[in-house]
């Protein structure tokens, strides 16, 4: 007697074998950690940056694997991208004005990240993103 469910062992098999699909089987992808700001002097900002942020806003993270993510993420690998992207980053770091956006957004690291920025830590990143985010090893423009 044949089987009924035969044809839908045979698609499942030639679905497996084909690239990309059911990529899920290979395991969860491993959080990215490193590669962002790999040239800001401030070692604070460059280490929580890494953790916390790196893996969706740093070349190889998870926003690489989103076709259109670079047009609507910010880039974080360097200082010029932290630079460029400081008046978003601010919205997004800052809890509340985060939620004070029209419509309001959800403060970074997303909610559940495995990685995410205790308040002290993230007062480091806002603090220097309001001192002007001099890239030196204080976190302070020179001379200060």
């Amino acid at each position: 007697m044949k089987s009924r469910f035969a044809p839908a062992a045979g698609v499942l098999a030639a679905a497996l074998l084909l690239p990309g699909c059911f990529q899920s089987f290979n395991g969860p992808r491993p959080i990215v950690t490193e590669g962002a700001l790999t040239d800001v002097l401030y070692g604070p900002a460059r280490r929580l940056v890494g953790r916390s942020c790196a893996d969706c806003h740093a070349k190889n993270g998870n926003n690489e694997t989103h076709g259109d993510a670079w047009g609507h993420a910010i880039r974080l690998d360097s200082y010029q991208d932290w630079i460029d992207g400081r008046r978003v980053l601010l919205e997004r770091l800052d809890t509340v004005t985060a939620a004070e956006q029209d419509p309001p957004v959800a403060a970074m690291p997303s909610a559940g990240f495995r990685y995410p920025l205790s308040d002290s830590e993230r007062d480091t990143l806002l603090q220097w993103i309001r001192r002007g985010s001099p890239n030196t090893e204080s976190g302070f423009a020179e001379g200060l």
